[in-house]
């Protein structure tokens, strides 16, 4: 029995050494937008210092956009824009680009996005931030080739101006 229970002892201690991934650490909030485009799933990282905001442009306006090297992500409400579901076509848009190819939504490529607002609580204070799901169909307007954006979700600090 002691015997079994020391091997239970070093198998716990050695869980905590051993770590695929990092845990957030208190205080930080991670954004992200990630989405699946014609079945192969996506995450569009921010470049550089920058991070995923959405700009929320008093009543008028809220823009997100972001992407590395090939590839970009965003969105587009026009305003006021509280928590709710937005359809996307022409007006509330929504795009990807990937090798520098770009798909819109339009009126006859449609789908929803829905926005969550909140506050999360760190060491500094709160940080606003917006959370929610879409999923659309979007036309490259160049070559007509339409994709499907599905079980797309996002997280993005909130920012206004």
């Amino acid at each position: 029995m002691k015997q079994y229970l020391n091997s239970y002892f070093l198998i716990l201690l050695a869980s905590l050494f051993i770590s695929c991934e990092k845990e957030v650490e208190p205080g930080q909030l991670k954004p992200y937008f990630k989405l699946t485009v014609n079945g192969a799933k996506k995450t569009v990282e921010a470049c550089g210092t920058s991070d995923h905001v959405a700009q929320f442009l008093q009543d008028t306006l809220v823009f997100a956009a972001f992407g590395c090297g090939e590839q970009r992500a965003g969105f587009r409400l026009l305003g006021p824009v509280t928590d709710g579901t937005y359809e996307l076509d022409h007006q509330h848009m929504a795009w990807y680009e990937e090798s520098f190819v770009t798909y819109y939504t339009d009126s006859l490529r449609r789908g929803t996005l829905t926005v969550r607002s909140g506050s999360f609580q760190a060491a500094g204070g709160s940080i606003p931030y917006i959370e929610g799901r879409f999923s659309y169909e979007a036309i490259d307007k160049n070559t007509g080739k339409t994709i499907r954006v599905s079980n797309g979700t996002y997280l993005l600090r909130k920012h206004t101006y």
